[in-house]
């Protein structure tokens, strides 16, 4: 008995899930700080290192943590191995994941998308601002003066080396 191509392309399109087709579970996200060039490390909602490495960088990050569960990650910068930042990242809802509406039915929508995780999506660069902090967190300079501009105040803090 031969299956009909017209019934074989309904059925189909009910098993199929749209965000699945148009999306994939993982995507490359870059991560970048303000000034570039510092440590990162990113760890997942359970604390595992995801990545680690100097900004600007590219990571790959899951979309889904399980079963309708956004993918949620913690990005430190870190400066002289101090976090200087830090930026909590949460996957948010992807659209193509309401075309199940139309075309995947029930399956796609409660089966398939939130499975493979492509019912949600990751930003596609991240930049952690740290130009406040990290300046904030650096030493003050060196300053040579002579000891008969000091006022009297300055004078008592003084301590003979």
């Amino acid at each position: 008995m031969k299956f009909p191509l017209a019934l074989f392309t309904p059925f189909s399109l009910l098993l199929s899930s749209c965000a699945t087709i148009v999306s994939s579970q993982q995507k490359p996200t870059k991560i970048d700080s303000s000034p570039s060039k510092m440590a990162y490390v990113v760890t997942d909602a359970k604390g595992g290192v995801i990545s680690q490495g100097i900004t600007p960088s590219d990571v790959t990050l899951n979309r889904s943590s399980g079963y309708f569960k956004p993918g949620k990650y913690t990005i430190e910068i870190k400066k002289g191995g101090k976090v200087v930042s830090k930026e909590i990242v949460t996957a948010s809802l992807n659209g193509w994941y309401f075309g199940n509406i139309l075309v995947g039915g029930v399956i796609g929508m409660l089966v398939v998308d939130p499975l493979s995780g492509a019912m949600y999506r990751m930003p596609e660069s991240i930049t952690v601002n740290t130009t406040s902090v990290a300046t904030a967190n650096q030493s003050p300079d060196l300053q040579i003066v002579d000891i008969s501009t000091l006022t009297a105040a300055q004078r008592a803090k003084l301590v003979r080396i």
